[in-house]
């Protein structure tokens, strides 16, 4: 078990995981199968690897995509997090996944766009991919959600920081 990682849902993807990582470092896509973690899909991502720091939901799970308020699935990542700062900082952590092809573990402050949508805290788990075992070319990722009321929210808006950090980990 690492303990970097937080959440009982997030710890079952590692292990599910490393299970699968094998003697070639790192799994691939065909590896993961969802017959054998199906409580665990509705947190799950697919995100392909395009070159160039761009990357594409090829599949997003049903609380995920609840939690982002629409289905981002065949969508380009930059399209859906259109707060720039935010942005960059989720496409700063796929870059270092696919860089360093290791696990990384976050917890940050997620804010919609919506102002009348609830603030968020999420827990992400981003873990790579390769079809050939060396190269990163999809990231799985899960991610969890816990929502605040009103009053925390409020409280984030009037601080500029909305997305800081909580805790991160390369694991």
């Amino acid at each position: 078990m690492s303990p970097a990682i937080r959440d009982d849902r997030l710890q079952q993807v590692y292990d599910y995981w490393r299970g699968k990582t094998g003697a070639r470092g790192l799994p691939s896509r065909r590896d993961i199968d969802p017959t054998e973690i199906p409580h665990l899909l509705p947190h799950l991502m697919l995100v392909d690897v395009l070159g160039n720091g761009r990357y594409r939901y090829r599949l997003v799970g049903t609380e995920v995509a609840t939690a982002m308020g629409v289905n981002a699935t065949g969508r380009l990542v930059h399209e859906m997090l259109r707060e720039e700062q935010y942005c960059a900082y989720v496409l700063g952590l796929y870059d270092t996944v696919v860089r360093e092809r290791r696990a990384v573990y976050t917890e940050n402050v997620f804010l919609s766009l919506k102002r009348d949508t609830a603030e968020r805290n999420t827990k992400r788990l981003m873990l790579p991919l390769s079809a050939d075992g060396e190269r990163v070319t999809m990231v799985l990722a899960a991610q969890v959600f816990a929502y605040l009321g009103n009053a925390a929210r409020n409280r984030h808006l009037v601080d500029p920081r909305p997305h800081d950090e909580v805790a991160r980990a390369i694991l």
